[in-house]
């Protein structure tokens, strides 16, 4: 950009929207560095697919396709496919099922290492014992 000359002079080419300025920033947070010299229309199709589907979600495909990518990305428009594909965001309120966390086995760091078949007996009838002092 010389001096005197703004971004948005330039032919076919928007400025990012404040509205996506926080996709942006967190992409390149996450040290994903593309250009973002998008057109209009691209633009305002960003912003439907983070009014439908959530910035946070836009922001972490972005950065899972680029991380994927075997040769890299150079600019932002290689995200509009994946993005495009992405599933509306959750309805506020909703969790998974029986609360954040439930399909996650805790596990204990003090207790000795055990091999996978104990690992999953023990849990097996912890769950078992958990049930039947339900009933």
């Amino acid at each position: 950009m010389s001096e005197g000359v703004r971004e948005e002079a330039r032919p076919g080419v928007a400025v990012i929207p404040e509205s996506v300025r926080p996709i942006v920033d967190q992409i390149t947070a996450a040290g994903v560095i593309v250009a973002w010299t998008l057109t209009t229309v691209e633009w305002f199709t960003v912003e439907a697919l983070a009014k439908r589907s959530g910035p946070d979600m836009l922001a972490a495909a972005a950065v899972q396709a680029a991380r994927r990518a075997r040769n890299g990305v150079s600019h932002a428009r290689y995200f509009l496919r994946t993005w495009q594909a992405l599933p509306p965001a959750p309805a506020d309120g909703t969790t998974a099922p029986h609360g954040p966390g439930a399909d996650v086995i805790p596990l204990d760091p003090t207790a000795p290492r055990k091999g996978r078949a104990a690992q999953s007996a023990d849990h097996l009838a912890a769950a078992l014992a958990a049930m039947e002092a339900q009933q």
